[in-house]
């Protein structure tokens, strides 16, 4: 079986380029603001804003993954878009090669859209499907990392401005 894809469009009332800036470019807000999730993010080279940089996502205690690595693939500060492969770690034990992210941030009105689509590369011989635990389990920590970006940016307006 091909790579699936699933795409994901969330709006927020925060300007598009705050959300691009909390969502993308901070590697810390995500594990301050959600430490039952993430217990650190950080770069072992690189940055957010170089492709071809790694970092490990290290979850929380509880969580039934440890942790993945993620490579930067593409950064574009000027058109709100950032992708990057995790290939180490997390989900990929659950029969997938890589699982390859693309957050794309576009104006809509005062606020943003938030896009994902996720591509997910199955190992030979594993089927997904719609109902797919793993592809479920990202569609609902996508809408929930957005949801929390967004309630913390809408409180300290100066955030990312």
């Amino acid at each position: 079986m091909g790579v699936k894809t699933y795409s994901q469009e969330m709006e927020s009332p925060v300007a598009a380029g705050r959300m691009f800036k909390a969502l993308c470019l901070d590697d810390h807000l995500a594990p301050k603001l959600m430490p039952q999730q993430f217990k650190s993010l950080e770069f072992l080279q690189g940055d957010p804003m170089s492709p071809g940089s790694v970092r490990p996502l290290n979850f929380a205690e509880g969580i039934p993954y440890k942790y993945m690595k993620q490579r930067i693939d593409e950064v574009d500060v000027n058109n709100f878009h950032y992708k990057y492969t995790t290939f180490e770690g997390g989900v990929l034990g659950n029969g997938y090669e890589c699982i390859v992210v693309e957050a794309k941030i576009d104006v809509k009105g005062n606020g943003c859209a938030v896009q994902f689509n996720v591509h997910f590369h199955p190992l030979p011989g594993t089927e997904i499907n719609d109902e797919d635990a793993v592809v479920k389990m990202s569609q609902e920590k996508s809408r929930i990392l957005v949801k929390t970006l967004e309630e913390y940016l809408l409180a300290n307006p100066q955030a990312f401005a």
